[in-house]
């Protein structure tokens, strides 16, 4: 018997210093997965759902809190009720090996517990979210912006009339008064996009063939960032968009300034800028007054869309918001719009020769050229209203 003994506890202390490396391995692995996510919700960035803006976004944080802390009041406690189970029935030195714990089948008040206790808040959490989510799909009696997602971008149409026409049309920055709660139509020209700027609500698709309504508002001037959240494509990551906030007064002289067509430049460099953009970039941009022969939807890409020019000072990005307009010291950008026009697919990767994106001009234009074509596009109106802090 004593030789029995002393054979099961050789095994049982060999088992046990086979487990502890694998023990120890898996403490530090959960460790280091710790440490990875706490960075990685530390990273600083301009898009940030934790803080909400908008009331719309506000409703969609307030249930998310409400779930995570349901969540974790479960985790927590099957964490206890879990240490209580190994403390209570771990193993004793004086126990007996070969006696076998209590064979238990079927516990009727413990199923039912773990049973009622899940499905009373999952209740409780459908009765506070679905009246939530009909209220956030639902249209507003403010204005109306139709939002279109293409290959890598977002194109914002204002007062569209019944024959489908728009009044203005703007890229990857939408601007919008404060305090007035905005209708958007979103839809997309291509693949299916989603959109989301989560300071001022939730995501919503972008699908071809078919409209999705959406709201957005914000009580206080700013810029709030979003992007793209349905994978579509090799430029996903760079599909970005931003929404201005504007007082007032400040939106209506916005508005006003968009309404303006544009005219042919007079200064020498932006004169022949501007014959160089009708020699290679009409058959894409738009540019209202003088160049829109792209427009309606005929431009040489597969969604038929590329940025109306028009005004493009007056916003604060290109490239899909990749880049910004304009310096710290409010400049305009000229290494970045310059490099753009040269070799666009080296900055943003894109497919150009399967018509999705901007095509290189690096071995069609000169450097004198480049010079004149970013002279002209520093005529298309400017500065914009508010610029990124």
């Amino acid at each position: 018997m004593t030789a029995t003994n002393t054979k099961l506890t050789e095994v049982t202390t060999n088992s046990m210093a086979t487990q502890r490396p694998i023990l120890y391995r898996a403490v530090r692995l959960s460790a280091l997965f710790a440490l990875i996510t706490g960075l990685t919700a530390c990273a600083s960035g301009r898009i940030d759902p934790t803080d909400p803006v908008g009331e719309n976004a506000k409703q969609i944080d307030g249930i998310m809190r409400l779930s995570g802390y349901l969540a974790a009041a479960v985790g927590i406690f099957v964490a206890i009720a879990v240490i209580a189970v190994i403390v209570k029935f771990r193993a004793r030195p004086d126990d007996d090996p070969d006696d076998l714990p209590e064979q238990i089948h079927g516990n009727r008040k413990a199923e039912l517990t773990w049973t009622v206790i899940p499905v009373l808040l999952l209740v409780f959490l459908a009765v506070v979210t679905i009246p939530t989510v009909f209220d956030l799909s639902g249209k507003s009696d403010g204005r109306t912006i139709k939002v279109e997602g293409q290959q890598w971008w977002w194109q914002f149409s204002y007062d569209i009339d019944e024959d489908g026409v728009a009044d203005i049309v703007t890229a990857n920055d939408l601007v919008i008064p404060i305090g007035e709660e905005i209708n958007l139509e979103i839809l997309s020209n291509d693949v299916i996009h989603s959109f989301w700027i989560p300071q001022l609500n939730g995501k919503k698709d972008a699908v071809p063939g078919r409209v999705h309504h959406w709201r957005i508002s914000s009580p206080v001037p700013g810029i709030f960032y979003g992007e793209c959240t349905e994978f579509c494509g090799l430029s996903h990551a760079n599909m970005q968009m931003r929404a201005v906030a504007l007082e007032q007064d400040d939106y209506d002289a916005w508005v006003e300034e968009q309404m303006k067509a544009s005219s042919v430049p007079t200064a020498a460099s932006a004169k022949r800028g501007y014959d160089l953009f009708g020699q290679h970039c009409v058959s894409c941009h738009v540019v209202n007054g003088v160049y829109e022969a792209a427009a309606n939807g005929n431009a040489n890409l597969t969604s038929g869309y590329a940025p109306n020019l028009t005004h493009l000072m007056t916003r604060t990005s290109f490239a899909g918001s990749v880049f910004e307009l304009y310096n710290d010291d409010g400049s305009v950008n000229i290494a970045d719009l310059r490099e753009w026009v040269r070799n666009a697919p080296d900055q943003k990767p894109a497919r150009p020769d399967n018509r999705q994106g901007m095509v290189s001009f690096a071995e069609v234009l000169n450097e004198t050229d480049l010079d004149d074509i970013v002279t002209y596009l520093s005529t298309l109106g400017g500065p914009p209203p508010l610029m990124p802090s």
